[in-house]
Formats: structure tokens, C-alpha cells, sequence
């Protein structure tokens, strides 16, 4: 009872801390967004070039005059994906972008562009010359402002989408953690494994699809290469998972799938390392296979709702997973409509999703646990003497099955039987509850003597039996002795109103003289005997 209030107690204090953390958290987030300044929409404003020229080299020159901003305006801010940038104030070089990634990529990576400006620049030309033919026509949206506000902005505006995107990451790690301390304790299956992966190649994708990863990350040539491997392994984890979670076992076709994405990965990644195409002028073709797989998943789910297969599990997919792939078509639709962080929708969806799957499986491996442990514990019940404590009569009979059915192979094994001498005289003489005691005592003290070395077992009423398995190294004769002293102790020093008297006997297998269990059990039970037939004469 006292460990039972303790764990309340401890559970009650882990939910305090949690309802505290949650509210530093809400707390603190409510004081960053009032207390941050916001960009003053004077100073901050879409600037338009008064001319564009398109190079012979494929580059565009974006030309801009400045003759009515003062010194309040500091920067011109802009983004681009896998272009080369450099501006110019009257011929002088004021800045580049154009590092590329070597035998890594051709590219120099996504990056926004703050082109420091002051009032005496009245003219400057910024210079876009893309990677790839595929980037010519991007669109580009040119800013002008306090260099810092725009950058302030841009870090608060794209926040929350880098800290949902930061908590998917997480919750795959925790996954993965929960993983590989709970699997054989709830013998769970790859199912957790499978969405850890999934969710974890999301999670790093999301984030690096966001402003602040872009504002943040120094070296955009991983920048650059990141999403792209992140998309082409996501495909088989994502397959693995939904799979085996839903029950669609459609083996042929999900080989077919995975398959195809290692080939796939495989060859993208030979064309982009030889310089044939690129990861981003082949990225269609790994956008087209991750459709490919949510419509496997749509129709698989289909077929479980057409086979009436209804299960908590593909409620959960039905919903969460419609609105996944619903926010996959539209975030892939605003990749190719704008610049910059084009999942607008998805990360929301998909961490309130993997969320909800990851709580389901935790939820049904604990259900499966606590199942498996009131199993565990009505096993027990039924093999527990409820008086003594002890293993009762049907554990001793199956244990008596195990051991017969060695035959002779029981070399070393020791069994030791008491009984309990004058027990109908003290329920005849004091009462039940008194016999009761009474063989609750002689079971403690055969317990305390025996049962370091074996399972002791209440075989009968007043009868106990300690079943010591080979290859322990006791001295039976010093054991009986301390047996027969602790029973002398506890009359002498007792508070009970009867005297206990117990016989005690045992017998260690050997071949020449035992068939079996039963025979070995029977020399003990003679030797019990004996020293019941000496303990009466020396009372005489």
C-alpha cells in the first residue's frame, strides 16, 4: 500500500512539472511575440527593378535606382535557389553569392541575400545567373528596408513553422529511444522502429525548408543536399511503416515500390555525382515516386475499408493520413509557385499525425503489457498458497511434471520435506486461527532456511516440501541443524501460546537408489519420518 501511494504521489508530481513545462513554454512564447518589434511597414517595402536585362550567359541583371531612399533604408533583401548572385554600385563589386559545392554539387544552394546599401548609392545591379536551366525562370521579390528588420522578420515569421518542424525531430528521436529500451520488455515490433525513421527524415527535411535554417546555416552546399536525400529515403521507412501498421501486406507491390526507390536512389545519385543531372533537376521524378506511395496507401486503405476491416488504427490513417497527403499536393504545388518555404501545411499536419500514431502504438504495447502482467499476476494467484506465501499445491505438481519428466537426468537435484508435528492438536486445543499461525510460522521458518537455495511449496495442510535444483553446494546436515535451531528459537522467544514442533527430511538423487522424482520424493519423504519418529521418542 505504501509503495502503491508513493508511485501515486510520483505520478501526480510528474504531471505537475509537466503542466509547468508546458506553461514556461506558452508563457515564454507569449512573451516573445509581444515583446518583438515588428518591421515598420514604412520602412520595409517590395522594391521593384526599373529594368531587367537577360545576359548572353543565361544571367539576369536586375537594375535598381535608389535616388529616393534615404539612410533609413540599409538593405536590399531578396532569395534564391541554386543561382549565383553578385551586385554592383557604379562597377564596384558590393557583394557575391557564388561559392559552389565542387564534386559535391554545381550549385552554391539556396540562401536569402542582404546587399548592404547606404544613401549615397543611388544605382546598383544585382547579377542572377542560375545553376541549372531548370531554376531560369524563378521569380524573384526584391525588398528594401532596415537590413536587420528584415532579417528580425523573417526569423519571427518562419518560427513556429522551425519549432514544429524541430518537435517532429524530436518526437522521432524519442521514438527511436523508446524503441530500444521498451522492444523486448513490450516485444514491440519494427512498426515504432519504422515511423521513427519516417518521421525523423520528415522532421529534417521540414526544418531545412524553413527561413530560419536558412538564416542560420553557414554552409549551403549541405544546405543544398540535404532535402533531396531526405525525400529519397523517406519513400522505403514510409512504405515499411504504413504497411505493417494498417495490415496491408500487399507484398508484391510494396516490394515493387521499395525496389524501385533504391534503384532509383541509386541512379539519381550517379547522374548528380558525374555532373549528367542533378539531385534538383531530377527531383520530379522523386516527387512523382512519393505520390506514387501515398496513392499505394490511399488504396490500400480503401481496400481495408471495401473488406470491412475497421480498426482504431485506420481511423487514425484515414484521417490523418487524407490530410497529409492532401498538404503533400499543396506544398509541392507552392514549391513551384514561390521561393522559400514551401511547406505551408504539411509540417502542422504531419506532427499532429505522427503524433497521434506514435501515441496509438505506445498506447497498444502498454495495453498489451498490462494484459500480459494481470495474466502474470493471476498465474501467480493460482500457484500462490494465499496463507504461507509459498508456491501452493498446483505449483508443486507441475514442477513435480517438469521434473519427472527427466527421467534420470537429475543429478544434484536435492528436495527437502517438513511437517508440521501437533497441528490438530492446537486447532482442537486453541482453535483455527491458532493453526493458522501455526503453520504460517512453520512456513516463515522453512522459508528463511530452505528457500535461498530453492522454491519451497505448501504441499499439504501441515506438509511443505523445497525443491533445491543441481549444481547447489550446501551442506544439508548444517541446514537442518540451523532449521531445527531457528524452530527452538521462535518457542522460546515466541509470543504464540502453542509449542512448534516440525520433522524435517531430505534426500539428494542418486541413481542407484532413485528411478525418478516420484522415488526421490518418496527417500525424503522416509527420512521425514525418521526424524518425526526421534523428535517424539526424545519428547518421551
Amino acid at each position: 500500500m505504501v509503495q502503491e501511494n508513493k508511485g501515486k504521489k510520483i505520478g501526480l508530481l510528474a504531471r505537475i512539472n509537466i503542466a509547468i513545462v508546458i506553461a514556461a513554454a506558452i508563457a515564454l512564447a507569449l512573451c516573445y511575440f509581444t515583446t518583438t518589434d515588428t518591421v515598420d511597414s514604412v520602412l520595409t517595402e517590395e522594391i521593384e527593378p526599373y529594368t531587367v536585362a537577360q545576359l548572353s550567359d543565361g544571367s539576369k541583371e536586375y537594375f535598381f535606382f535608389l535616388k529616393d531612399y534615404d539612410y533609413h533604408y540599409s538593405g536590399i533583401a531578396f532569395y534564391t535557389s541554386h543561382q549565383t548572385v553578385t551586385a554592383y554600385n557604379m562597377g564596384r563589386e558590393i557583394y557575391s553569392f557564388n561559392t559552389t559545392g565542387g564534386f559535391w554539387t554545381s550549385s552554391p544552394g539556396s540562401s536569402y541575400h542582404f546587399v548592404e546599401i547606404n544613401e549615397k548609392m543611388v544605382q546598383i545591379a544585382i547579377i542572377v545567373k542560375p545553376t541549372y536551366e531548370i531554376v531560369a525562370d524563378q521569380k524573384l521579390t526584391f525588398y528594401i528596408g532596415s537590413s536587420y528588420g528584415m532579417y528580425d522578420h523573417l526569423m519571427t515569421t518562419s518560427m513556429p513553422r522551425f519549432f514544429v518542424s524541430l518537435l517532429i525531430v524530436f518526437l522521432s528521436i524519442l521514438l527511436f529511444v523508446y524503441y530500444a529500451v521498451m522492444h523486448e520488455k513490450q516485444n514491440l515490433n519494427r512498426e515504432l522502429l519504422f515511423l521513427g525513421y519516417f518521421s525523423f527524415f520528415c522532421g529534417i527535411w521540414s526544418i531545412n525548408e524553413t527561413d530560419v535554417s536558412s538564416l542560420l546555416t553557414s554552409n549551403k552546399i549541405v544546405d543544398s543536399l540535404i532535402p533531396y536525400f531526405c525525400l529519397m529515403l523517406v519513400v522505403p521507412s514510409m512504405i515499411m511503416f504504413f504497411d505493417s501498421y494498417l495490415g496491408i501486406r500487399n507484398g508484391i507491390v510494396r516490394k515493387i515500390i521499395i525496389g524501385y526507390s533504391v534503384v532509383q536512389t541509386v541512379v539519381l545519385s550517379v547522374l548528380h555525382f558525374t555532373k549528367i543531372a542533378e539531385y534538383r533537376e531530377t527531383l520530379v521524378f522523386t516527387q512523382i515516386l512519393l505520390m506514387v506511395a501515398a496513392v499505394y496507401l490511399i488504396v490500400g486503405m480503401i481496400g481495408q475499408i471495401i473488406r470491412r476491416n475497421f480498426s482504431r488504427r485506420l481511423e487514425i490513417c484515414a484521417a490523418g493520413l487524407s490530410l497529409f497527403v492532401f498538404a503533400l499536393f499543396v506544398d509541392i504545388a507552392q514549391y513551384y509557385r514561390a521561393l522559400g518555404d514551401a511547406d505551408e501545411v504539411g509540417r502542422y499536419v504531419f506532427f499532429i499525425f505522427v503524433f497521434m500514431l506514435a501515441w496509438d502504438m505506445i498506447k497498444e504495447a502498454n495495453e498489451i503489457l498490462e494484459k500480459g502482467r494481470r495474466a502474470k499476476q493471476l498465474e501467480v494467484f493460482a500457484l500462490t498458497d494465499s496463507m504461507t506465501g509459498l508456491y501452493n499445491r498446483n505449483a508443486f505438481e507441475r514442477q513435480t511434471k517438469v521434473e519427472s519428466e527427466k527421467g534420470s537426468s537429475l543429478d544434484g537435484l536435492v528436495v527437502v520435506v517438513a511437517d508440521a508435528n501437533g497441528l490438530k492438536h492446537c486447532n482442537d486445543t486453541y482453535g483455527h486461527e491458532a493453526g493458522d499461525e501455526y503453520i504460517t510460522i512453520v512456513a516463515e521458518l522453512f522459508n528463511s532456511v530452505y528457500g535461498k537455495y530453492g522454491n519451497c511449496y505448501r504441499t499439504g495442510g501441515d506438509e511443505f516440501c523445497c525443491i533445491i535444483p543441481a549444481g547447489r553446494h550446501i551442506n544439508m546436515e548444517r541446514l537442518k541443524k540451523l532449521f531445527m535451531a531457528k524452530v527452538y528459537t521462535a518457542n522460546l522467544e515466541g509470543d504464540h501460546i502453542f509449542d512448534i514442533g516440525v520433522a524435517v527430511g531430505d534426500a539428494k538423487y542418486d541413481a542407484s537408489l532413485d528411478r525418478d522424482f516420484r522415488t526421490l520424493l518418496k527417500r525424503a519423504d522416509t527420512h521425514m519420518y525418521e526424524n518425526k519418529r526421534e523428535l517424539k521418542a526424545a519428547i518421551s
